[in-house]
């Protein structure tokens, strides 16, 4: 192992590490915005089975075919449409739709997730439907969703490696140019690994400090809240 061309090298990632953390943090966000949006409306509207029957299809079809697949139909369809973007916008455009089809389950999940009980004395308090899921439900449901979309992020910094594909120039597709321009292809390798196991693992680290210091929510506590509140009011 050569750790004097290890230490030469690691700078000249930097540039492409910035690059894969950037497109995948923009696609999470854009992702989360559209899967909540999405979810939220799958749950409140569950019985009207066109939207359902909708969103449902989008989600299979996410599900159903590779991030590959999906990184290509972005790169050679957006120009058919007349919509030309530079190639980190592509990849962003084809990791945020991947990532919708999986938030929308997540968001789903988590809201379903909370107990019955709750919903029912919402509403015997005089709470909408819609009131009772954005003040009761979605508070809660959050804390629940940051392990699984932790884990959607951590998948994104991964699948932005198949962006190579589309000769974005991220981590991965800088590290095989330096091993083919040097051959040094066991050492590119293990650095482009470690590399991306200390970005996913901060990203785990950071996730968990959300969940346990930011994000920690007691649902009965909101139900008092607001049984006060409207008491007062």
């Amino acid at each position: 192992m050569d750790f004097p061309f290890l230490l030469r090298t690691l700078p000249k990632l930097w540039s492409p590490l910035q690059v894969t953390i950037a497109v995948s943090l923009v696609s999470l966000g854009l992702g989360f915005a559209l899967g909540i949006s999405l979810g939220l409306l799958r749950v409140a509207i569950a019985d009207w089975l066109p939207v359902r029957i909708a969103i449902d299809a989008y989600v299979w079809l996410v599900r159903g075919t590779p991030i590959i697949v999906q990184i290509y139909a972005a790169f050679f369809l957006l120009p058919k449409i007349g919509i030309q973007l530079p190639l980190f916008w592509v990849g962003v455009v084809a990791l945020t739709f991947n990532s919708v089809g999986y938030q929308i389950e997540i968001v789903r999940a988590a809201v379903e997730s909370i107990s019955t009980g709750q919903r029912e004395a919402a509403r015997a308090m005089g709470m909408s439907a819609g009131m009772t899921l954005c003040s009761i439900l979605l508070p809660q449901a959050v804390q629940r969703m940051i392990p699984p979309l932790t884990n959607e992020l951590s998948n994104l910094v991964k699948a932005s490696s198949v962006l190579s594909a589309i000769a974005l120039f991220e981590l991965h597709k800088a590290s095989n140019a330096i091993a083919a321009s040097t051959y040094k292809y066991v050492e590119v390798l293990v650095l482009q690994a470690l590399l991306y196991f200390v970005v996913i693992q901060s990203l785990s680290w950071v996730a968990r400090y959300l969940e346990t210091r930011v994000f920690a929510f007691d649902g009965e506590l909101a139900i008092e809240r607001e049984q006060v509140a409207m008491v007062r009011a």
